[in-house]
Formats: C-alpha cells, sequence, structure tokens
C-alpha cells in the first residue's frame, strides 16, 4: 500500500529527469518527481530543465554561410601573393573571433622576475579608494601616481586589487566639500516639491510601474528603502529628481508631463554642487538625464551627461566585479548593485553608440564583471510596495521568475554583439580593408545575432503566433533585436542602383525584420502606451521608417501601396505616440512624411535615420541609407542567410494573465483604476 505521505514542495519542469530516463520509466516532470522523491535519491536534470528546441532554420543558414565566407577567404588567400597573403592574414587574425589564444611555455626558472608572475602582477595591480563621508569609491590602476604605500594599516591587501580607505591626510586624504544632503542639511528647501510631496511620489510610482524594465540603473527595492528614510547610501536628491523628471515624460497628464523641464533643471543644478565629489547615485543620475536631453533634441549635452557618467565607471571601480577586491565587509546587496549599476550604464554606451553612430565609451575586454543576480528583497518591501507603488500587490509580483532580471541579462549580451558591430565594422573604417575579411566580419555578427536569438529562454520568447498578454520589456528587447538586424544588413545608398539588389539576401533580411517590428508594434499598442518606452524607440522608428523608403524606391511603388502604406501608419502612429514624450521624434516625422509625398519614385533625398532632422531643407540633405557607412563591401556568393522569423520562431508560447500592478501596466488595467 502505498504512503499517504505528501510529497514536499515541488517546481514544474520540461523534461524527464535523468534517473527516469535510465531506467526508462515515465517521469511526472516535477523537480524533484515523486519517483526520485519516493526512493529518496537525488533528481538530476540535464541542462536548465527547460524543453530544449532545436536548432533554428535561420541558425542553421547563418552557420552555413559563415562556413562559405570562410571558404572563400581561404580561396583569395591561395592566389594572393606572399606579401598579400600577409596582409590577408594579419588583418583576419586582429579581428577574429574564432583564434584562440596562443599557450604561453612553461619557464624553467623559478624567479619572479624570469616566470612572469611579477609582471602580470604589475599591470594588474590597482588601488580602490573608499570614501568614508559617503558611498562612493575612485578606481587607480597600476600606473596611476597614486603607488606608494605611505603604511601597512593604509593598505590591506591579499591579492592584486587593494582596498584602500581614505584618511585625512596623505595621496588619499577625502577633499573637504558639502557632505550628502540630510534631513539635518537638506539641499531643497528652496524647491517648491520635498522629496515627500505629494508630486514626486506620484511620480515615482509612474516611474516604478512602467519606466522601471527600461533604465534598471535604478535598484528599485533599496532606493525606495532609502527614500522611505530620506538617508542611505542609494538615495539622494538629485537621483529623485532625475527619476522624476524621466517619470513626467511618461505620465498622461499633461500637468505633470509639463513638470519634467522643472524636474530636470533642478536635478542639473543639484548635479553641478555634486561632481567635486560624486557617488553612485551622482552616475544614475547621469545616465537618466542624459537619455532625457537626447530624446529632448539636446543631444550634445546628453550625450555629455553620459559621458561622465561612462567615465564615473572607470573611476569608481565598476568595470571590475567586486569579488576581485579585498573587502569581507562589502555587504552582498552593495556587490549586486553595483554589477548591475555597471551593465545599465553598458546597456546605454551601446544605445548611444548605435544611435549617433559613434565610437563607445566601454569595452568588455576591459570588465569582468558577471551577469546580475536577482537579490532578495529587503524586510520591510511590502509596506514600501503599498506605499510607494500600488496596494494589495504580493511583495514578489514585479520579479516573478526569470523574465525581469533575465531581460536586463539576455539584453547585456545583445549590446556585447553591438559592441562587435560597432567596432569591427563601422569603427574601423579603413580604406584598405578588404571585401571578403569585411564580408567575414558581417557573417560572425549575423551569426552571433541569430544564435542569440536562438538562445532565449522560454519566458524571453516572442513570434506571431504568442498568445496572452506580453510583457513590454520583452516586446521591446525583440525590437532591439530586429533594429540591429536591418542596421546590419541595410545597403548603403548606392548600391541600390545595382543589379539583383532588390531580391538580396541582405535587402530580404531587413524586409524580414521589418515585418517583426511592425507586429511587434501592433502587440505592444493593443496592451500598453508607447509614451513609456525609452529614447531607443526613436531609433527604432527611424530604422523602420528607412526600410519603407527603401522598399517603396526598390520597387517602384506608389505612395498609396497597401502594404507600405499599413506598414507607415504603423510607424506614424508609434510616432504620435511618443511625440509628447521624445519630441525629437516629429523631426523625423517630417522628413518620412515630405519623403512619401515624392510624387516620382526616384531615388531618396532623405534619410530619417542619419538625418534627425538637423536641417528640413531636402535640397540639403545627405544622401539616404549612409548611416551604415559606404564600406564598399560586395559580399558576391557569400549566402549571409535569411532570417526566416516565423520558422525561428515557431514555437507557440502562452503567457500567464499579468498582475494589475506589473510593470508597464495595460492600457486597460489604466482606465479600469481611473
Amino acid at each position: 500500500m502505498e504512503s499517504s505521505e505528501q510529497p514536499q514542495p515541488y517546481y514544474p519542469s520540461y523534461t524527464s529527469c535523468e534517473r527516469c530516463q535510465r531506467r526508462k520509466i515515465k517521469c511526472d516532470k516535477r523537480q524533484p518527481c515523486s519517483k526520485c522523491y519516493k526512493a529518496n535519491v537525488e533528481c538530476k536534470r540535464k541542462g536548465s530543465g527547460e524543453k530544449q528546441r532545436p536548432a533554428t532554420k535561420a541558425y542553421v543558414q547563418a552557420l552555413e554561410a559563415q562556413v562559405a565566407s570562410l571558404e572563400l577567404f581561404l580561396q583569395k588567400l591561395a592566389v594572393a601573393d606572399d606579401t598579400q597573403r600577409g596582409e590577408l592574414l594579419s588583418e583576419y587574425h586582429g579581428n577574429s573571433e574564432f583564434i584562440k589564444e596562443s599557450t604561453v611555455p612553461k619557464q624553467n626558472d623559478s624567479t619572479l622576475s624570469n616566470n612572469g608572475q611579477l609582471a602580470f602582477a604589475r599591470t594588474r595591480a590597482g588601488h580602490l579608494r573608499k570614501l568614508r563621508a559617503k558611498n562612493a569609491s575612485q578606481f587607480y590602476g597600476g600606473t596611476s601616481l597614486f603607488q606608494i604605500q605611505e603604511s601597512k594599516e593604509s593598505i590591506t591587501t591579499t591579492g592584486a586589487l587593494n582596498i584602500v580607505e581614505s584618511t585625512t591626510t596623505g595621496f588619499f586624504s577625502e577633499p573637504d566639500v558639502c557632505a550628502k544632503e540630510s534631513p539635518e542639511n537638506p539641499r531643497h528647501l528652496n524647491f517648491e516639491y520635498g522629496p515627500q510631496h505629494e508630486i514626486p511620489r506620484q511620480l515615482l510610482t509612474i516611474f516604478f510601474k512602467q519606466q522601471y524594465p527600461y533604465n534598471m540603473c535604478v535598484y528599485r527595492e533599496y532606493f525606495l528603502r532609502d527614500y522611505d528614510a530620506l538617508k542611505g547610501p542609494y538615495y539622494s536628491e538629485v537621483l529623485l529628481y532625475a527619476i522624476c523628471s524621466m517619470a513626467a515624460l511618461a505620465s498622461e497628464n499633461q500637468e505633470l508631463q509639463s513638470k519634467s523641464t522643472l524636474f530636470s533643471a533642478h536635478a542639473q543644478s543639484l548635479l553641478y554642487q555634486s561632481l567635486d565629489s560624486p557617488d553612485l547615485t551622482v552616475l544614475q543620475a547621469l545616465l537618466l538625464l542624459g537619455q532625457r536631453e537626447i530624446g529632448q533634441g539636446n543631444g550634445s549635452k546628453g550625450w555629455l551627461f553620459c559621458g561622465m557618467a561612462f567615465r564615473l565607471t572607470h573611476e569608481m571601480g565598476l568595470h571590475l566585479d567586486p569579488n576581485n577586491w579585498d573587502d569581507s565587509t562589502q555587504p552582498s546587496v552593495d556587490i549586486e548593485v553595483l554589477r548591475r549599476v555597471y551593465w545599465a550604464a553598458f546597456i546605454v554606451d551601446k544605445q548611444l553608440s548605435l544611435y549617433f553612430g559613434r565610437p563607445p565609451a566601454l569595452y568588455p575586454h576591459e570588465s569582468d564583471v558577471r551577469n546580475t543576480i536577482r537579490i532578495p528583497y529587503p524586510p520591510e518591501w511590502q509596506k514600501l510596495l503599498d506605499t510607494y507603488i500600488a496596494k494589495g500587490i504580493s511583495a514578489d509580483a514585479f520579479e516573478d521568475g526569470i523574465a525581469l532580471v533575465g531581460s536586463l541579462t539576455y539584453q547585456v549580451e545583445l549590446c556585447k554583439i553591438f559592441h562587435n558591430m560597432i567596432s569591427k565594422l563601422y569603427q574601423n573604417r579603413s580604406a584598405t580593408s578588404d571585401p571578403t575579411i569585411m564580408a567575414t566580419k558581417t557573417q560572425q555578427v549575423h551569426v552571433s545575432l541569430v544564435g542569440w536569438l536562438s538562445s532565449l529562454p522560454g519566458k524571453l520568447h516572442w513570434n506571431q503566433w504568442t498568445v496572452g498578454q506580453v510583457p513590454p520589456y520583452i516586446l521591446h528587447l525583440h525590437m532591439l533585436f530586429h533594429t540591429a538586424m536591418i542596421i546590419l544588413h541595410r545597403p548603403p545608398r548606392h548600391y541600390l542602383e545595382e543589379p539583383g539588389i532588390a531580391t538580396s539576401e541582405d535587402v530580404e533580411i531587413c524586409y524580414e525584420s521589418l515585418r517583426a517590428l511592425i507586429r511587434l508594434m501592433k502587440t505592444y499598442s493593443r496592451y500598453y502606451h508607447y509614451r513609456s518606452l525609452p529614447f531607443d524607440f526613436i531609433h527604432t522608428l527611424s530604422t523602420a521608417a528607412g526600410v519603407i523608403l527603401m522598399k517603396r524606391y526598390l520597387e517602384k511603388a506608389p505612395m498609396d501601396d497597401t502594404e507600405i502604406s499599413k506598414s507607415l501608419h504603423v510607424v506614424l502612429e508609434a510616432m504620435d505616440g511618443v511625440m509628447n514624450t521624445w519630441p525629437f521624434v516629429s523631426k523625423i516625422k517630417m522628413c518620412v512624411m515630405q519623403a512619401m509625398e515624392s510624387q516620382t519614385v526616384s531615388t531618396p533625398q532623405t534619410d530619417p535615420i542619419f538625418h534627425l532632422g538637423l536641417d528640413l531643407d531636402l535640397s540639403t540633405m545627405p544622401d539616404p541609407f549612409l548611416f551604415l557607412g559606404d564600406t564598399g563591401v560586395g559580399f558576391g556568393d557569400t549566402d549571409l542567410g535569411f532570417l526566416v522569423t516565423d520558422d525561428a520562431l515557431a514555437t507557440t508560447f502562452t503567457w500567464d494573465e499579468m498582475q494589475p500592478g506589473f510593470a508597464g501596466s495595460s492600457i486597460q488595467d489604466l482606465q479600469e483604476r481611473n
């Protein structure tokens, strides 16, 4: 007779456990399964426990195309003379992602100088200065002038990277600057909206409900904890008012929306007072204010703000994982916050590089920061949730499962691919670059993108057959992917006249991604408001509009062509949806409308991607499609592979009903609450 004892709490799985597979018996796919639980043995599964999807057709085609491009390179190498062969190999070796690190031969001499240990330690040496008065640090590398050890007590070390406590004298003395604001030393006395005023509290609710998934440089739970007390390492007035300036842009209340400029100006006034001795909250505020200024059309100012933030990541040592430092007293929460701030800055850096077509500031090879993870909520989280975000919501409603933190992690991985695309294809514009080499580099980036899409876990997947309400940040994640695919494959202007370009695989990939973007926008607008999306949505809209104009030109289609007009309607509707949030999009819309209203289908004279509204005189506008640069790369017979979206995402996923207080609340939820 079977025991009536109930099994312990379990978690659902999608695959059978190894023991049941080995014994060839049916597994109930629980974790642990009933068979293993009854036998009192460990229940193990291969991989993540999620059913593994087969390799997609797009990924297989991308790998085949990469092999083809390598074959072309070898053929060219075979017929080259010694000089040309050396140049080809040198250029390819310096850029290939597949060249393995050479092994270093062992040295027989055991001395430090001869075996390389001293040289290695010298290059890895560094100091992290911890400021006592505030939550801040300053990093000094091995070449810095601060390499004098004043005393054994001032520098403690068990390895190459040291923690240096600030002192009152010497190299590491702390500057005498104004203390950080506190209830005893407020900076808001002359500002009409104090930190606990009703207006900032309303805007905090908007930010954390609608915009937080796109601005995770702020660690929500611990910021609210310190905001509630008006003191702590994760709160400052400059960060509070920077958040308010962003949140006001997403408000449907015009009165609140109009206060964005006021809050931004006040945050900037506090910012300039904080630059003498910046802390982590200053870096976070710079990221938010910089993105806001760019979306408002103040590109230079926003670029400078974000550039200051990127510089601070190096000054504070955020590019080095906190575990590198000999600081056993640092709480795990602090470690995770530092990691998340770095990766948030890394994402913004790649967004700006793509947006402006400029070199990035943060390089992956300079960093060893680990992926961010979800950490325990503070004890008072339920109270903070009820007070500042939404009442009656469970404490884990905002980060239930893999979706939110997982989307950040996978966006970081996507941005690493963006970095390779920028640095290997568009940053290095050598006129002597061999077309075959460039084609190979392009194919490598293409394979990386398609591989990234194939590796997404089930909770981050989306396709045209996905049913239910998908979280907004997942739709945004796929928008970023398809925007990058278009940027990678969109042909330059002079190639539009080439025979067969209209039916080329590059153009077909652009069309596939355009169709995916149109579906994503339709899905997003069904449940959410466009005004909650970050400023990089401007780039997505501009990219989609550019492909529509290219399609109209290549197909010699009239303005009222059904497919083109429907696609354009979706894009223009989205532009209208973000017009009040990101006014800069109005200039792009004007360029698109003027191009579409032209009666003759000729080579377009504007490119909304490149032009960005700097001058609306059509006769002086730059040539279209110059945003991607004029590489002059001819791919010849190289097969770049189709991005077959429907085939690549052939699995159907059903989303659970979303919580009413979930980040990015749906239109229906907002209407019910109002």
